[in-house]
């Protein structure tokens, strides 16, 4: 979802805002949102380095349970858990085994290589972006359980020079769409904004336009047309 301030003076007066505010996977680019391993099973190759008897199938199982009990107690709590935190808890559900030094980590890093290898630019990204940041600030607000792998991924696709800030959930400490992660972007940025008791960016006064896949009760704006709505055309 690509959102922006609702700034004061609504109506056909209202200014053009002049910060953008970028979701990035699903809005940006195309990826799969399967947690499970692809080309390389990070976990298992981890279970078998910490001499386990775990097969496949089972560390397929374990590694689905420590992520959806770590995602659905963040998606509660709107408190962001990180990668990190996921492969510790696998390492528990594994029985805890002895590992060397490192491992952990090197499990949350093995596993995000493979997992945002098929990571893609959503189709006209390039022309929407060159086209408002010409008078516009972008950044991007995304949620992710690792602070690097947005700013990588913007780097690697050749996206990063159109974006004044990169936002993450494990940095700023809540995830979308709580409205305190929208509150400390905007702050960060100088922008006051207006309470509201609805969801998301809406609920701190910004204006939202959903980009993505068609879904029921919402009908998406592409990135060829959104310049044109940021602008009133």
């Amino acid at each position: 979802m690509s959102v922006f301030p609702m700034l004061s003076g609504a109506g056909e007066d209202e200014p053009m805002p002049s910060h953008i505010y970028f979701d990035f996977f699903g809005t940006l680019v195309r990826y799969d949102p399967s947690i499970l391993p692809r080309a390389f099973n990070a976990p298992l190759e981890f279970a078998r380095r910490a001499s386990t008897r775990v097969g496949q199938a089972e560390a397929d199982a374990l590694w689905t349970r420590a992520w959806d009990e770590l995602d659905s107690a963040a998606h509660r709590s709107g408190r962001e858990c990180s990668m990190l935190q996921i492969a510790s808890r696998y390492w528990e559900l594994l029985g805890s085994p002895t590992i060397g030094e490192g491992e952990l980590a090197r499990l949350a890093r093995e596993y995000l290589a493979v997992w945002s290898a098929q990571v893609a630019p959503a189709t006209g990204v390039r022309t929407c972006l060159q086209d408002l940041c010409a008078d516009h600030v972008l950044s991007v607000v995304s949620n992710t359980h690792d602070a690097a792998l947005v700013p990588r991924l913007l780097r690697e696709l050749q996206l990063d020079t159109y974006f004044d800030r990169v936002f993450t959930s494990i940095e700023l400490g809540w995830r979308k769409p709580h409205r305190q992660i929208f509150r400390m972007v905007l702050d960060a940025h100088g922008i006051a904004a207006q309470d509201a008791d609805i969801r998301g960016p809406q609920a701190v006064g910004m204006r939202a336009c959903y980009v993505g896949a068609r879904e029921r009760g919402r009908e998406p704006v592409s990135l060829a047309q959104l310049p044109g709505v940021v602008r009133g055309a």
